[in-house]
This record gives C-alpha cells, sequence and structure tokens, in this order.
C-alpha cells in the first residue's frame, strides 16, 4: 500500500501540468471571479419609513435598505451585522422630516452609510422639507467579522477544483494498469481492499495540501473567515473521501489516459455546475434545487453558507457531512467492486 501511495504522489509532483491546476489557477480564478462579483454595498435598515425616502433610494444605486418592524430589532441587526447602520424616521410636523441614525461606531461602512443617508434626506430638503439627522451610538458589542466579498467565491472554487484535481488523478493509475503494474499486484498476497485504499488515500494526501493552501490563501489573502474549524474540517473530509471515491471509479474503469482526463474534467465543471460551484443554490427553483444535491458539491456548498455567512457550529452542518460520508461510502465501495472486475485489464 505505502509503496503505491508513493508512487502515485511521485507521479502526481512531476506533472507540472496538474500542479498548476491544483495551486495557482484556483487561486487565480477565486481572484477574478471575485472581483467580477464585485462588493455589494451592506444595507442600512429603516424604521418607518417615508413614500418618497423609499421612492429616492430605489432611484440610487448608491444605497441599499432593508425595511425594519421595531428599533429592537434595528439594533439587533446592527450588533449583530446584518446592517452597518440604522434610519429611524421620527414623528414630525407636515413640511419637516426628522432623523435619528443609529450605528454602533464610526467604522468605515458606518461613515459612508451616513454619507448616503444625508445625501437622500438633502435631496429632500431641496423639494421644501426641513429635515434634522441626530446621531445615536450604540453600545459596543462584540459581532462576527464582516464578510469578504469573496466569502462565497472561495468556498465554491475550493469544492470545485478539489474535484477536479482529485478527479485528474484518476489518468495517472490507468497509465499503471496500462503496464501491467496493478495485474502484478494482484498476483502478490496483497488484499483488493488494501489496493483501493491505496489510491483513495493518494487522492486524500493530495487534497490535503491543496485545501490546507486555498484555506490559508482565503484567510491571507481574500480574508474570508471560514467558520467553525471543526466543522470546515469534516466538510472537507469527507467530501475529499467522495472525490477519491470517485477518482478511483473513474481510473479503473477508464480505457485510456485520455478517457480519465476527459471523464475527470466533465465531471467536475458539471457536478460543480450543479452543486452551486457556479451560483448560489438558493436563487434556482426547487426542482433544480433537489437535481443539484445529487452530487456531494450541493452539500458541501451548503455547509460553507451555513459556516461562513451563519456562522453555524459544529451540530448544524452535520447533516451535509453525514450526506458526504455517504457519498464516501457508495463511491468507494463501487471503487472496491470495479478493482475486482477490472484489475486484470491491462486497459
Amino acid at each position: 500500500m505505502i509503496a503505491i501511495l508513493r508512487v502515485n504522489l511521485r507521479r502526481a509532483g512531476g506533472d507540472r501540468r496538474f500542479v498548476f491546476v491544483a495551486t495557482v489557477f484556483p487561486v487565480l480564478f477565486i481572484l477574478v471571479t471575485g472581483l467580477l462579483a464585485g462588493s455589494p454595498k451592506e444595507p442600512v435598515g429603516v424604521l418607518h419609513p417615508s413614500a418618497r425616502l423609499l421612492q429616492l433610494v430605489n432611484q440610487t444605486a448608491d444605497l441599499k435598505v432593508r425595511v425594519e418592524p421595531s428599533r429592537a430589532q434595528l439594533s439587533d441587526d446592527i450588533l449583530r451585522g446584518r446592517v452597518v447602520a440604522g434610519l429611524v424616521l421620527l414623528p414630525s410636523p407636515a413640511g419637516s422630516q426628522r432623523a435619528e441614525f443609529v450605528s454602533q461606531s464610526a467604522s468605515t461602512s458606518a461613515v459612508a452609510a451616513r454619507t448616503d443617508v444625508v445625501a437622500l434626506l438633502d435631496l429632500m430638503a431641496a423639494e421644501g422639507h426641513r429635515t434634522a439627522v441626530t446621531d445615536v451610538t450604540l453600545a459596543h458589542t462584540d459581532v462576527p467579522a464582516a464578510l469578504s466579498p469573496f466569502s462565497y467565491v472561495a468556498p465554491a472554487d475550493l469544492v470545485l477544483f478539489l474535484g477536479i484535481t482529485v478527479l485528474l488523478l484518476a489518468s495517472g493509475v490507468v497509465e499503471t494498469r496500462r503496464l501491467g503494474l496493478m495485474a502484478r499486484i494482484a498476483a502478490a498476497p496483497v488484499r483488493r481492499r488494501a489496493v483501493v485504499a491505496a489510491l483513495i488515500a493518494t487522492s486524500l494526501c493530495v487534497a490535503a495540501v491543496q485545501c490546507a493552501g486555498l484555506l490559508l490563501v482565503g484567510v491571507l489573502i481574500f480574508g474570508v473567515h471560514w467558520g467553525n474549524p471543526a466543522g470546515v474540517f469534516l466538510v472537507l473530509a469527507m467530501l475529499s473521501l467522495a472525490y477519491s471515491g470517485a477518482a478511483a471509479l473513474i481510473s479503473l474503469r477508464s480505457r485510456s489516459e485520455e478517457q480519465a482526463i476527459s471523464t475527470a474534467v466533465v465531471l467536475g465543471i458539471v457536478g460543480g455546475l450543479l452543486g452551486g460551484c457556479m451560483y448560489p443554490l438558493d436563487v434556482v427553483g426547487p426542482a433544480v434545487r433537489a437535481v443539484g444535491h445529487l452530487v456531494p458539491q450541493a452539500w458541501a456548498m451548503d455547509a460553507f453558507v451555513k459556516l461562513i455567512y451563519s456562522h453555524a457550529g459544529l451540530s448544524a452542518v452535520l447533516p451535509e457531512i453525514g450526506a458526504l460520508a455517504v457519498f464516501a461510502v457508495v463511491l468507494g465501495a463501487l471503487a472496491l467492486r470495479a478493482y475486482a472486475r477490472t484489475v486484470y485489464s491491462p486497459g
């Protein structure tokens, strides 16, 4: 088993194209897609807004608002970072407008939001309304760090390229089969499970290095807060196991290296497309969302959305981890069965 693992890792590390796809290309892809997606403006919570104020907001791209049901909910949203600040429209005589601008601290986002709000009130003043703004600062409370504009792109590309990278390892095993090495191993006193385990272990080693690198890049370069470490680790571990089983299955069923490579790329891209790596699954219909969950990428993305956006703990992503574990077990079993059927075939 160790010998198979060493040979496969040496082959993967010696392929410059594979190394580029596994390291440099994902980082460049995260950067480009994240910049294209842009950094949307954080919303400002408004309480008791006038019809004219909402109309002016809809006419400008500099300000995004969320109508709040109560003062308590507005304060809670500010403290939890759901909105950068709040605007409370107070009762005032006809022809005038009184408002409170509520923020937690003089952060850059809050200052920018106040500038946009004052600009809107100035427009109302130009229309004949007397306006007055009072600043209110909430007590300091520890809140989760602001989300990076790469918070969805980074995990999506991690899930996407992790799949493509691991699946591409299948081409090296096909070469091993073509040279007859797998048949020689089968003639040795080695259990079938040990051989399949070695193939999966190879994929897991590559996946571990790529995951560690992209997680670190996400934190240091793109400012992504991945969330609960245990949850992130288990999601990636189960996802890597599922990918490894699929890679072993492809390597044992493909007749040539070219077929293995094309199959790996197609399955990786299609799985990423269905699984929400190209767009969030919450923007599609229930039927498409259900189909997407036939691939492990969708479950991984569901888990990352919970971990990053909802700051969920480990218990919240246990259903997704369990689903990924099922994928890993099923694909591993299929790979073991494929090995028993094809081990004596040279390719």
